[in-house]
Order: C-alpha cells, then structure tokens, then sequence
C-alpha cells in the first residue's frame, strides 16, 4: 500500500492564521457563546482572546498532553498518564 505523506512534515496544519487546535476551539467557542450570549456569552469570548495568546506560548501538542494527563484521550500504544514504571 503507497501512503503519500505531506511535503513539510515539521509544518503544523493551519487554518487562515490559527492552528488546528486553536481553529476547533475559536469556531467552538464562538458556536457557544452565540447560543449562551448576554454577559456569558461575552466572557467566553473574552476568555478565548486571553487564551490564544497564552496558548501560543507553549510547544505544539500542550493541549493533547493536557488532555492525556488528565484522562480525557488516550494515544495508542503509549501507557496511561499514572504509568510509573515502564517494562521494554
């Protein structure tokens, strides 16, 4: 089977000027905070535009680390989160 792989594997995937990530959480967000709207709906956008900046500070993939660290995604074939000791 012939995989065709991308031209620039160290390029992260973006969307106009947002990451992947960051793409599926401002168009989230922005999806909630119009349903929610009022003073809620006005915080949750206020809250993305601190975040974005704060976001971009840390290396790619926090937020899927963060996720795994807390038990909400698993990686295949890597050890859970409470894994100490490891046996090759």
């Amino acid at each position: 089977m012939d995989e065709r792989l991308p031209q620039y594997l160290h390029r992260p995937v973006q969307i106009l000027w947002f990451g992947s990530d960051e793409f599926l959480l401002a168009t989230s967000t922005v999806f909630v905070a119009v349903i929610v709207g009022g003073i809620i709906g006005w915080a949750l956008i206020v809250a993305l535009l601190l975040f974005i900046p704060w976001k971009r500070t840390k290396p790619r993939g926090y937020l899927a680390h963060i996720a795994w660290r807390w038990g909400l995604v698993s990686f295949n074939h890597y050890p859970g989160p409470t894994q100490t000791r490891f046996c090759e």
